[in-house]
């Protein structure tokens, strides 16, 4: 194991933590509660933690490039107004059952916002898809439990895990930046220890993934070895993000779901890991504030359920 400095940034005991943002210009970091259906921003440099209800469950999150927060909730990209607590449909993809949802999401280098979905039964019939302003299109089908996209700061390199117990693998792809194509899968790792979940890419090029029930974060090479772990103290990791004014401390969230609070209290926290080394700053989505428009059917604020401590 390698060493590194954990702590707690800030315990919530979110049933699934996911999908931690950093957000250079505001100094801040997002995430998720997906099924507490919670968006939360919190301020390094402060203990208060602004928390938002949103009508579906929320999963991936990216920022435009004006500062909204481009949230994938339900089967629809929402478009968070955080001045306001404001509401807008981004895009919505095709018709699917209320069985199958957003999870793991990426935004490359032209502003794409690739997403993958999940059936809550786990059948094989997941997608990636690529958001591109209000287009969307599937790219890879046939998934259980998309997770795990990251890209390399090259462009030239895609990853996408399933953490299925089934299946439990992390992939590779050749990426086109411009054409927004990926070929040529292959096994890129499979994890000694728990599954592949939320990862994140460092500035060397490197490949880190939270190990859901495995209760670490692992660093692998650009050819997919095992350089490093870090263990946490929690065996429910999500997905790891760099933030921090240098990009240097990693951020981790986690899920209470299926622990005993009793053994393992920190359990949906979200960690701070200092390990020395950097991330980079993540891309911004194409903005098209024109074609965004109000939620049918909802309430088109996030409900601020307001501000709390750690």
């Amino acid at each position: 194991m390698a060493h590194a400095d954990v702590t707690i940034f800030r315990n919530r005991r979110d049933v699934v933590g996911e999908g931690p943002v950093w957000d250079d210009d505001a100094r801040c970091l997002w995430w998720v509660d997906t099924v507490g259906k919670t968006i939360h921003r919190a301020d390094p440099l402060n203990d208060n933690t602004e928390t938002y209800a949103v009508p579906q469950p929320p999963a991936a999150l990216a920022l435009a490039d004006d500062g909204a927060l481009i949230v994938a909730a339900g089967l629809a990209w929402l478009r968070f107004e955080p001045g306001f607590a404001a509401l807008a449909q981004h895009a919505i993809w095709r018709q699917q059952p209320a069985s199958m949802r957003f999870n793991d999401g990426v935004v490359d280098a032209r502003g794409r916002f690739w997403t993958g979905t999940l059936h809550e039964a786990r059948e094989p019939v997941g997608e990636l898809l690529c958001l591109d302003e209000a287009e969307v299109r599937c790219v890879v089908n046939g998934l259980r439990t998309q997770n795990g996209c990251a890209i390399s700061p090259d462009s030239r390199t895609f990853y996408l895990a399933d953490s299925h117990p089934h299946v439990c693998a992390i992939w590779a792809f050749d990426f086109d930046l411009e054409r927004g194509d990926l070929a040529n899968r292959r096994l890129f790792h499979r994890p000694s220890h728990g599954r592949p979940d939320g990862a994140a890419v460092d500035s060397d090029g490197c490949y880190w993934f939270a190990a859901v029930d495995g209760g670490r974060i692992v660093r692998l090479d650009p050819d997919g070895a095992e350089m490093s772990a870090v263990k946490l103290p929690v065996s429910r990791p999500t997905k790891p993000v760099f933030g921090g004014s240098d990009l240097s401390t990693i951020y981790v969230t986690s899920m209470s779901a299926g622990t005993d609070p009793a053994v393992e209290p920190m359990a949906g926290a979200v960690l701070a890991i200092e390990t020395g080394v950097r991330g980079l700053r993540q891309p911004r989505v194409n903005n098209s504030p024109a074609k965004a428009r109000p939620l049918a059917g909802a309430s088109q604020t996030a409900d601020p359920i307001g501000r709390k401590r750690k």
